[in-house]
């Protein structure tokens, strides 16, 4: 009881900083506010539409404890005006605070156009995108491979051994094979009518195939649409790099649903799993859980 009282009193004073944070970006930036501010995922960020002489754009205000606003993510938006070619927010005007023990960062950005792809960044029904669509994405990764970075968010040790421990096997991660990717692609930060690639803090260089791998790991719950991802795809998820990267987010997406988020999306995780390690996953016939 202690522990739920305390994570939502946790919560809402977290929310309440970032409010305040965000009413002061507004002031700092010269800005109205339209429309709600949105939290980002678990309180990390807070957003909302803004307006400045007629024009309207995205203001994000992000919070982290000191040691954490040094490394590569807190400049993740700010750096990926290198990457040239594909449709994401222009970082227009950064201002950057402490407070105690936190550093807040509020980035006014480009507003982008159209509307993203799904509400949540797990896919839960089919998106009805046209071939322009995919093509465009296609294209869009292949601009952010050819780009040159040293930026790096993962770390090979720590792929590694979430792997060996989720899923037995110990496989070895050459970090020289690695190239630039988005890092959190999902279908959030996908949008549409007209395309465009949302949220780059997290871009950096990863094992190939990683994009692909990340966006079909969130659409295992539309099978349709898992099956066409590792069809366009297939020459970076077929390669070492390209497994590894899949079997990497999937630790990632497991350790969420242990959290409380995307739990529906386990048995696919498992299926998967023992597809690219050449398993047959034991199935429970009937679909029931069993409780002790």
């Amino acid at each position: 009881m202690t522990t739920v009282d305390t994570a939502a009193s946790t919560s809402t004073a977290v929310r309440t900083a970032l409010r305040m944070a965000h009413s002061r970006a507004l002031v700092d930036f010269g800005l109205d506010a339209i429309g709600r501010v949105r939290f980002g995922w678990r309180d990390r960020s807070i957003g909302s539409v803004v307006e400045r002489a007629g024009t309207r754009h995205w203001l994000r205000v992000v919070w982290a404890r000191r040691g954490w606003a040094r490394s590569a993510w807190w400049t993740g938006n700010h750096d990926a005006a290198t990457i040239a070619g594909v449709e994401k927010p222009r970082l227009l005007d950064v201002r950057a605070w402490e407070e105690g023990p936190l550093v807040y960062r509020a980035e006014l950005m480009s507003l982008l156009p159209g509307r993203a792809c799904a509400p949540t960044a797990v896919l839960q029904r089919t998106p009805g995108l046209d071939e322009a669509w995919w093509v465009e994405l296609e294209r869009s990764l292949d601009r952010v491979s050819a780009t040159a970075t040293d930026r790096t968010l993962l770390d090979s040790e720590i792929m590694r051994r979430r792997i060996t421990v989720f899923f037995g096997v110990d496989l070895d991660i050459d970090e020289r094979d690695w190239r630039p990717s988005h890092g959190d692609l999902h279908w959030n930060n996908l949008h549409r009518e007209p395309f465009a690639i949302a949220d780059w803090e997290s871009w950096g260089l990863a094992p190939q195939g990683y994009d692909a791998a990340f966006l079909l790991g969130h659409s295992l719950a539309v099978p349709h649409v898992a099956e066409q991802i590792a069809r366009r795809f297939r020459r970076d998820l077929e390669t070492e790099g390209g497994v590894i990267s899949q079997l990497y987010v999937l630790t990632k997406l497991l350790t969420r649903a242990d959290a409380g988020e995307h739990g529906e999306l386990v048995p696919a995780i498992h299926r998967h799993v023992g597809r690219l390690l050449g398993t047959r996953m034991p199935l429970r016939r009937g679909g029931g859980a069993h409780t002790t």
